[in-house]
């Protein structure tokens, strides 16, 4: 039983993973596919934030959400080309701290 006064030590976790098909148009050919993944701790449900990608969705490296919690990254089919799904469009995000006067 899990003592609550003392913080959860996160030992059980469950993910949720989404694949998405990228098309040009309704239809079409499938141009890419990217990931939505996101953890949390099984116990608490604390979400668990990413480490190191940059804001945003880029189709040829990961990228995560504003809050951190969710990790955006392109996938492709092993047999391939390895420039598959790089012609798609992405953002980034970029926070601007400005200084008061």
């Amino acid at each position: 039983m899990t003592n609550p006064d003392l913080p959860c030590p996160h030992e059980r976790f469950e993910a949720t993973v989404v694949v998405h098909r990228l098309t040009a148009t309704d239809g079409n050919q499938v141009d890419g596919f990217t990931t939505d993944i996101r953890i949390h701790c099984a116990d608490c449900s604390e979400p668990f934030r990413w480490i190191g990608p940059p804001a945003g969705v880029f189709p040829d490296r990961p990228g995560v959400s504003v809050d951190e919690t969710e990790l955006r990254a392109p996938i492709r089919p092993a047999s391939s080309d390895p420039d598959f799904g790089l012609g798609l469009p992405g953002f980034a995000i970029q926070a601007v701290l400005r200084e008061e006067p």
